[in-house]
C-alpha cells in the first residue's frame, strides 16, 4: 500500500511529460489506468529497444500502470472513456502533444458533473505566447531553453542526448501541482484543472543563468565533459572496474567526498567549499581525485558512499538492469502490458 493508494489515475495521449508524471503516482501506490488505441502509445516504439523490440523508454515511463485499450473506431469509444474518467480522481491528459487516436471527449461538461475531478493536461508551450500552438520535439525544447548550448565539450559543438528529459522535467512539475490538489481535497476544495508547458517547465534550469547574464553580464559557458556549473564534481567518472556517478551539491558532501579518498587537503581547504570555487580549480581537483577512483570497483564505490550520505550510484548496462530483480519484474510487466 503507497501514501496515494486511495487514488484514481487515468492517463490518455501519448507525451513523455504526462507519461512520467502519472508513473510518479503509481510508484505511490496510486491505480494508474493508461489508455491506448489498438496500435499502442507510440513510445513503445521508441529507440533504445531490447532484442525483442521492446522499448526501454516505455519501460521506464509506465513502471507500475495498467493499459487499457480503447479503439476510437468502436461505437461506444467515447462512452467508454468518458466513464473511466468520470469515475477517477485525476486525468493527466497529454494529447495536445500527440492525441494518438484518442476517442474526442468533453472535459468540460465531464469536469461539470465530476466536480472533484483533478485534471493536468501537457503542451509544448502552453496556452499563450508567440509559441502557443507550435509543435516541438525534445531537442527543439531544450535548444529554445539554452541546454543545449551549456552541455559538451568546452571546444567545439554542444551535444544532445536523443532522450525525454524535458518531458521528464515537465513530468515532476506536473506531478507537484496535481499532488497539491490531491492534498487540497482532504480540506474539502473541488479538483483544479493544470496546465503544463514543457518549454517553461525546461526554462527553470536556465532561468538563474539568464538573470545573471542579464543583472551581471555573467555569461555560462561550456566547461568540459562532466562538468555542470555550479557543481563539481558532479558526473559520471571511471573506477577499477565500471563507472559511477557521484554529485557533491553541498558542502557536507564535498567534505565527505574527500573523506572517503583521503584528500583530507582538499576537504580542509577553505577555498574549496563551495561548488563554484572549486569549479575555478578543476584540473588540480581531478588530478587528485581521479586516480583514486581507479583503485576501487564502481560497486564498492557505492557501498562507501553510501555510508557517507554521498549521491552515488554505479553506472549500470542495460544487461545489469535486467538482471536486477526489481528492475527486471517492473520492466517485463510494463513491457507485456
Amino acid at each position: 500500500m503507497g501514501v496515494l493508494s486511495d487514488l484514481r489515475v487515468v492517463e490518455i495521449g501519448s507525451s513523455a511529460a504526462t507519461s512520467y508524471c502519472a508513473r510518479l503516482f503509481a510508484d505511490f501506490g496510486a491505480d494508474v489506468q493508461k489508455v491506448e488505441p489498438p496500435a499502442g502509445d507510440p513510445i513503445r516504439r521508441c529507440a533504445p529497444l531490447t532484442p525483442m523490440g521492446q522499448s526501454a523508454w516505455f519501460a521506464f515511463l509506465n513502471f507500475n500502470k495498467s493499459s487499457t485499450i480503447i479503439d476510437p473506431a468502436a461505437p461506444d469509444a467515447v462512452t467508454q472513456l468518458t466513464a473511466m474518467i468520470e469515475n477517477c480522481d485525476i486525468l493527466i491528459d497529454g494529447r495536445d502533444i500527440d492525441p494518438t487516436n484518442c476517442p474526442s471527449i468533453d472535459i468540460v461538461a465531464i469536469r461539470q458533473r465530476r466536480s472533484r475531478l483533478i485534471h493536468l493536461e501537457a503542451s509544448w508551450f502552453g496556452r499563450e505566447g508567440p509559441y502557443a500552438g507550435f509543435a516541438a520535439t525534445d531537442a527543439t525544447i531544450r535548444a529554445l531553453a539554452g541546454l543545449i548550448k551549456l552541455v559538451g565539450p568546452a571546444e567545439g559543438p554542444p551535444l544532445h542526448a536523443p532522450d525525454f528529459q524535458t518531458g521528464i522535467l515537465a513530468g515532476l512539475w506536473g506531478f507537484i501541482a496535481v499532488a497539491s490538489s490531491a492534498v487540497a481535497q482532504m480540506e474539502g476544495q473541488s479538483g483544479r484543472s493544470w496546465s503544463v508547458s514543457i518549454f517553461e517547465s525546461s526554462l527553470a534550469i536556465s532561468e538563474y543563468l539568464m538573470f545573471e547574464a542579464s543583472a551581471r553580464g555573467e555569461v555560462m559557458r561550456r566547461i568540459g565533459i562532466n562538468r555542470f556549473w555550479p557543481v563539481f564534481p558532479g558526473g559520471i567518472y571511471d573506477t577499477k572496474s565500471g563507472w559511477v556517478g557521484v554529485t557533491t551539491f553541498t558542502p557536507a558532501q564535498w567534505r565527505a567526498f574527500c573523506d572517503m579518498l583521503g584528500l583530507f587537503e582538499l576537504r580542509d581547504s577553505p577555498a574549496l567549499s563551495l561548488g563554484e570555487e572549486r569549479l575555478q580549480h578543476i584540473e588540480e581537483i581531478e588530478r587528485q581525485f581521479m586516480p583514486r577512483l581507479k583503485t576501487r570497483t564502481a560497486q564498492e564505490w557505492f557501498a562507501e558512499g553510501l555510508k557517507r550520505k554521498i549521491p552515488i550510484v554505479p553506472v549500470p548496462d542495460i544487461s545489469d538492469l535486467l538482471l536486477d530483480k526489481e528492475k527486471g519484474s517492473a520492466a517485463q510487466s510494463c513491457l507485456s502490458s
